[in-house]
Formats: structure tokens, sequence, C-alpha cells
């Protein structure tokens, strides 16, 4: 019995990955991606945003930052800034039931000024678990702080 919901288990994580749809634009199909919209997060009071985390990236590395979400919200909020438009930092972001939003650079919001600044929507309710945001020194000279 318990190799059986073992492996039933692993063919469904297994499905579950084959699933993750990714996700970029602001005008997309919402019934492909599970009711989810992203866009720029200008004038989005009260939403729900990771606890701000300083930290130092360089060219090519890799930052993973966390959210747990555990109440039902519909809009989350993801500001990343670093304030030198000479570098240039990448974001993804990882839902917990599987969506990938992104990538962002700078130029997502419409200006080049050292910050990625998005809101993602679902008016269903943003999946509850662990957001995941990768944050990435696409194009950076010497050490550049961020925060997010």
């Amino acid at each position: 019995m318990l190799k059986v919901i073992g492996i039933t288990a692993i063919l469904l994580l297994f499905s579950a990955s084959l699933a993750v749809a990714a996700v970029s634009e602001e005008n997309i199909d919402t019934d492909k991606t599970g009711g989810y919209t992203v866009g720029p997060a200008a004038g989005k009071d009260g939403d729900i945003t990771i606890q701000t985390v300083y930290a130092t990236i360089r060219q090519g590395e890799t930052n993973w930052h966390y959210k747990n979400v555990t109440t039902f919200i519909t809009t989350l909020n993801v500001d990343l800034d670093w304030g030198n438009p000479g570098n240039s930092l990448r974001l993804k972001i990882y839902s917990p039931d599987g969506y990938v939003f992104g990538p962002y650079f700078d130029d997502a919001d419409g200006a080049i000024d050292g910050r990625i600044n998005r809101y993602i929507n679902n008016p269903n309710g943003i999946a509850k678990g662990t957001w995941r945001y990768e944050v990435y020194g696409y194009s950076v000279s010497g050490t550049e702080d961020y925060y997010i």
C-alpha cells in the first residue's frame, strides 16, 4: 500500500511539473494562467508585499527570496529596487501553484530606473503557500545593493 501511495505521489508531482505555465504579459488569457494577471504596481495601495530584504548581487549570481502567503488575498506586490539603471537585474516570480511570472527587467514598467515593481492579481485569490522570487545579476558591474 505504501509503495502505491509513494508512486502515485511521484506521478502527481511529475504531472504538476509538466503543467507549469509561464506568464509574462499583462494582457494574458486568464483561462490559461489560473486567473492571474500581472502588471505595473504603481498606485497599488494596501497590497501584501514581501517583508523588505536588503541584499547584494554580482554579475551572474542568483539570489532567492521567499514570501509565505497564509491568508486569502487577491493581489501580491513584488518590488525589486536597486536604483542604479547602469546595472541590470532580472526578476522571476514562482507561485506555489506552479506558475512562473517573468522574466522581468528594468523596463518592465516602461521606465529604466533601477526598479522592477509588479503586482500579481487573481480575483479568485492568490495561491497560499511559499512564493519564490529569483533575482539574477543580468549585467552588473562590481556589486549591486538592492532591496526586495
